[in-house]
């Protein structure tokens, strides 16, 4: 409870934006690490660190343990030839056995003024990350490709340790956006449902892309009727409570897709309602696991409330019992631009 409370009066006053930005690189003699891997351990807590290795080098990886995150990102220092720093992490990587540390994690971030609130916070499928930090794989530099690849097509928006720390001091569910390893390095593996100290759903494929709009973010992606492809992006999900003398009784999703056509895409009605159909059926099967699990990791009910904010109070005290069984409507809206 203690560090719930200190977490909540440091997420309180971060959210002004009093965070340091992070950054990457490798100087000197010193690994300024840019990926920090966090894993539960038969003793304590294991951290594994990554620093981005110039061309033709091998991958710069190290490890430590300890009994907090703390004393485990302390023993770093003496883990290799160079001195190690973890000052400007930009990835924080939770394996999937790792729930119960993720408060641990938050705390330190926020007690540490040289650690970054704004660090990305994903989740690996994976009870342990020794694969990930192996010493033939290159976490920093394939982190660094997800990044600069998510900034011209994603289908998620990063959460930082900062937004992760708010939701854990409201006692709200969240939904992290999960990694898994193959045969190129990490690739995106949706999202993970965070909620009261463990990870109680997975959401993949066509459920992790309804998450995703669920939670109203603007994300890119690709839809394709039959062999033609268009850019799909979108611009918010609107979420407006239905009341019934006071009563919470439904909910209307209302969501809105921009395309921009690309060659060989021809703008027929009934390709533009089955890609509206598409995206709507995606929000269903998120929709549903989130219901099944009883945990809004999307924040629908926050959305809600500053549609109707005279009615905040009504829905706020309903909303937990009656979100599994609210009487939802999903309508989705694809305006398509035809590029030259």
């Amino acid at each position: 409870m203690r560090r719930l409370v200190m977490l909540a009066l440091a997420a309180a006053f971060l959210l002004t934006g009093c965070g340091n930005l992070p950054q990457s690189q490798e100087t000197g003699s010193a690994a300024v690490v840019s990926v920090l891997g966090v894993a539960p351990a038969d003793w304590g807590i294991t951290v594994y660190a990554a620093a981005e290795s110039r061309e033709g080098e091998a991958p710069a990886v190290y490890q430590g343990q300890g009994a907090t995150p703390a004393a485990a990102i302390q023993s770093l220092a003496g883990a290799g030839d160079q001195t190690v720093s973890c000052a400007h992490v930009e990835h924080v990587l939770l394996a999937q056995s790792g729930a119960r540390e993720l408060e641990e994690v938050l705390s330190y971030a926020f007690r540490d003024q040289r650690q970054s609130t704004e660090s990305q916070l994903w989740v690996v499928r994976s009870e342990d990350l020794s694969q990930v930090f192996s010493g033939t794989s290159d976490p920093a530099r394939r982190m660094a490709v997800l990044k600069s690849a998510g900034k011209d097509k994603q289908g998620f928006q990063p959460v930082t340790l900062r937004q992760a720390a708010a939701a854990l001091a409201e006692g709200s569910p969240l939904l992290i956006p999960a990694l898994e390893q193959g045969e190129d390095g990490l690739a995106l593996a949706g999202f993970a449902l965070y909620d009261k100290g463990q990870f109680t759903a997975w959401l993949t494929g066509q459920s992790a892309l309804g998450a995703a709009l669920l939670m109203g973010d603007p994300i890119r992606w690709t839809g394709s009727v039959e062999d033609r492809a268009i850019a799909l992006q979108s611009t918010g999900c609107q979420a407006e409570p239905l009341l019934t003398n006071g009563r919470l009784t439904g909910l209307s999703l209302r969501c809105h897709l921009e395309g921009v056509s690309a060659g060989g895409w021809i703008s027929r009605e009934s390709d533009v309602a089955q890609l509206e159909k598409e995206a709507a059926q995606a929000m269903k099967a998120a929709l549903e696991i989130l219901r099944q699990a009883e945990a809004d990791g999307a924040g629908l009910n926050r959305r809600a409330g500053l549609q109707r904010p005279l009615a905040w109070p009504a829905i706020s005290r309903q909303w937990e019992e009656a979100f599994p069984r609210l009487d939802v409507k999903i309508s989705v809206r694809l305006t398509v631009t035809e590029q030259d």
